[in-house]
């Protein structure tokens, strides 16, 4: 088994919670997809999105490795094995990336992700999950 230290486990965690506000945040004016692809600089903010998720899925799935799939297993309401997959897919195959599910990603999934993040954080501080830390 791996372990990984409390504070750096909270502070990938945090990590997660800042590139998943930032995305939220700077994608407010996005209000269907096809905002994405009206402009040059549209495509920018998708493009931008793009790598904040990719950051978002490899801190997730470095997480995952150093506590050996133990912590993520007890928090189903976040479908994780699709925030690697998407992760997998922005970073080998960046040209099949679906404006429709980042889009979708945006606005139903990271303020469901920010939400668990922040209540694996409390479960964390109160002594949960001891066995996984060094």
């Amino acid at each position: 088994m791996r372990y990984i230290s409390k504070e750096i486990l909270i502070d990938l965690l945090l990590l997660i919670e800042e590139k998943a506000s930032l995305v939220i945040s700077r994608n407010e004016s996005i209000l269907s997809v096809q905002d994405f692809l009206v402009s040059p600089e549209r495509m920018e903010k998708f493009d931008a999105a793009c790598m904040l998720i990719q950051v978002i899925g490899e801190t997730a799935k470095k997480i995952d490795e150093k506590t050996s799939s133990q912590l993520f297993s007890n928090y189903p309401q976040v479908y994780w094995r699709g925030v690697f997959g998407c992760r997998n897919i922005i970073s080998h195959e960046y040209g099949n990336v679906d404006p429709e599910q980042i889009f979708g990603i945006i606005k139903k999934y990271l303020p469901e992700l920010i939400a668990c993040v922040r209540q694996i954080i409390d479960d964390v501080k109160q002594g949960n999950f001891d066995y996984l830390f060094t």
